[in-house]
């Protein structure tokens, strides 16, 4: 999966970016959670996709809000920290051996 733009560690640059990008980034964090959600049902983690659907259709449902507000950027970078910390997660999972 690809590395996402926003980090924690340079929230503040969220504020920077036109408003019309903010939204496309929004988007992009919907996509990856959606994404992540998949992967995780498949590496045996189904108690994760309707978690991961929620955040990501939070996300999409509030996407004009965050993209417009200050508290936004901390939206995103908890997002960002959700996203990393599952990706890990799976990617440990999916290449640790299976045992029975």
């Amino acid at each position: 999966m690809p590395k996402l733009p926003l980090s924690p560690s340079v929230k503040r640059s969220f504020s920077a970016i036109p408003a019309d990008q903010r939204l496309a980034l929004i988007s992009s964090y919907w996509d990856a959670l959606r994404k992540l959600a998949r992967s995780a049902e498949a590496v045996g983690r189904a108690d994760l996709l309707p978690k991961l659907i929620q955040v990501a259709d939070g996300l999409d449902g509030m996407a004009t809000t965050i993209a417009e507000t200050e508290a936004g950027a901390e939206v995103m970078a908890r997002a960002a920290r959700l996203i990393r910390a599952t990706e890990e997660m799976l990617a440990s999972m999916s290449s640790s051996p299976i045992t029975h």
